[in-house]
């Protein structure tokens, strides 16, 4: 499956879901897509309940993307 970060919103209620194949890490346009969606859902008045939730299976997020993180060069 491929990663995506979606936003569906019913009855007054946005649902945000993020999904990414290695664990539902967070490489930096992931999060960057994911703090959009969140920062734009905030702002619109129509909606007034936000879910965050993870696609796949047992893991809601691994957290940062380590391939990013062991390539950040001190």
């Amino acid at each position: 499956m491929k990663e995506y970060v979606k936003l569906t919103i019913e009855n007054a209620i946005g649902t945000i879901e993020f999904f990414h194949p290695k664990s539902n890490s967070l490489p930096s346009h992931i999060l960057e897509e994911l703090a959009s969606t969140i920062t734009a859902t905030g702002e619109d008045n129509n909606i007034i309940v936000v879910i965050l939730k993870s696609a796949g299976e047992k893991i809601f997020c691994a957290g940062a993307s380590f391939d990013e993180l062991v390539a950040i060069d001190n």
